[in-house]
């Protein structure tokens, strides 16, 4: 009986127990759920508060029409990291997933003046209302440039030609450094025959020839003694007089074209050397254009023929006339050989150019393009001429020589579809050039002409359009910067 009721007392003991959990368990499952719920609801809570947003706005000018190509930025006000884009051919724009927080938005585009927004706050999960942008076309400079005209400064000119002297001895008057001469008037051209044939230093060196001749006996039937020395003399000075008076002076100013070497400078030693051999047979004009240089043949033609007056000839006129051509054709592409590399390394006084003053773009320049197309609907069949625009200003020191929005133009071709890129069409770019004011600056893919590497670029966010790293390709000499 003992055993059997503790038993029974543990049975009533094990019942009770079981009577509690059961009625504590849906206790617990409530409050759980609860739980649950309330943390359910946290954690959605917090993607929210950080979910991004959209920027959107629209270009226009002032009469209403869109600008397509502008270049807009997108920055944080703290200016901690930017993106870029364009305005598409409706004039809009937009940023996608613009984290929240402070940014402003500028636009440019070339002709117009910059615009700035205030400070946009961007919040979480919201679209910001469209922005409207009015550009208004930049204000004409205020820079004047005052120049001389054109007699006066010609004159200028010559008065600093007239200080130039070979080894800062012999005169070296018939030649100009400046990037644009001023033409000359008949006077002027006179100016400088007389100032060269009336220096002592040329009077010098014909005695010091005829000296020579006379040693030599050089022209016997001009005999020896003080009558001999003076005809040899005076056959010397005559040609040097007839070479600047005649050959470079009077023709020049009856056919108005400019009797000086117009000194270039610039560019490559191919592109330099078929200039100085070209003036052989071309020269400038007064009025500035190129034109057959009439008067350098003639002019020493009939110097030659002069000297032959007090010189001994030959008895056959027209095949000497013919080598006399042909040797003053000679002769100048030699001088305009040695004026181009050599003679400007050895003349003194020397006017510095005013073309070195120019800003010069140099090779290996990167340049940031953005293209205004979108090339995802291009194909081979209808790819052609794509335009860029500039996507920030270009400094040369500090002077900004391109400014943003500035054009660029370049031609697109397409190597196909690739099946692993799903299909993307592969693009490749040809001859980009960026044009700044009236010069065009040649691109290339890499920094280090010649270099290897893939053409780097991206596609902009929601288009086809592209941004591009580009270098320039070689040193461009630039308008001066306003």
């Amino acid at each position: 009986m003992t055993i059997r009721l503790a038993r029974t007392a543990a049975a009533v003991d094990l019942w009770s127990s079981r009577a509690a959990m059961s009625c504590l368990l849906p206790v617990f499952w409530m409050m759980f759920a609860a739980g649950l719920a309330s943390a359910e609801g946290r954690i959605q809570a917090v993607p929210g508060q950080d979910a991004p947003g959209t920027i959107r706005g629209a270009v226009t000018d002032p009469s209403g029409s869109v600008v397509v190509g502008a270049v807009v930025t997108l920055e944080t006000a703290a200016s901690t990291g930017q993106r870029t884009t364009i305005a598409d051919e409706a004039g809009t724009f937009h940023f996608s997933a613009v984290a929240p927080g402070n940014y402003t938005v500028t636009i440019t585009a070339s002709g117009f003046a910059v615009w700035s927004s205030a400070v946009v706050v961007a919040r979480s999960g919201e679209d910001q209302p469209l922005l409207s942008a009015v550009l208004h076309v930049a204000p004409a400079s205020a820079q004047v440039d005052v120049v001389l005209p054109p007699r006066e400064l010609a004159a200028e000119q010559v008065k600093a030609e007239e200080g130039q002297r070979l080894l800062g001895v012999f005169p070296h008057y018939f030649v100009s450094y400046e990037p644009n001469p001023a033409p000359l008037t008949a006077a002027q051209k006179f100016q400088l025959g007389w100032k060269t044939f009336f220096d002592p230093v040329p009077i010098l060196a014909s005695g010091i020839s005829a000296g020579i001749q006379q040693a030599r006996n050089s022209f016997p039937g001009y005999g020896q003694g003080l009558e001999g020395y003076g005809k040899r003399f005076g056959a010397q000075y005559a040609d040097r007089v007839d070479e600047i008076l005649i050959g470079r002076v009077v023709m020049q100013a009856a056919f108005h074209q400019d009797p000086r070497y117009l000194y270039k400078g610039t560019g490559s030693f191919g592109s330099r050397a078929l200039y100085a051999i070209a003036t052989a047979f071309v020269c400038k004009g007064d009025n500035g254009h190129w034109q057959p240089a009439y008067s350098g043949v003639l002019g020493g033609a009939a110097a030659y023929e002069l000297s032959t007056l007090y010189r001994p000839g030959t008895s056959r006129p027209w095949l000497r006339l013919s080598h006399t051509v042909l040797l003053g054709f000679a002769g100048r592409a030699e001088r305009g050989l040695f004026e181009e590399f050599v003679l400007r390394k050895v003349t003194a006084h020397v006017p510095k150019r005013a073309g070195q003053t120019r800003p010069v773009l140099l090779a290996g320049t990167p340049v940031s393009l953005i293209s205004v197309e979108d090339l995802s609907s291009k194909t081979a069949e209808n790819a052609g001429p794509i335009a860029f625009v500039l996507a920030g200003d270009i400094q040369v020191g500090p002077a900004i020589v391109a400014k943003a929005g500035s054009p660029a133009w370049g031609r697109v071709s397409y190597a196909g579809k690739s099946a692993g890129d799903g299909g993307t069409v592969h693009i490749e770019l040809e001859r980009v050039r960026l044009t700044v004011g009236k010069v065009e600056v040649p691109l290339r893919s890499t920094q280090v002409r010649g270099g290897g590497g893939a053409l780097q670029y991206h596609r902009l966010e929601d288009s086809g359009r592209i941004a591009i790293a580009l270098y320039v390709d070689e040193n461009t000499e630039l308008p001066p910067a306003k």
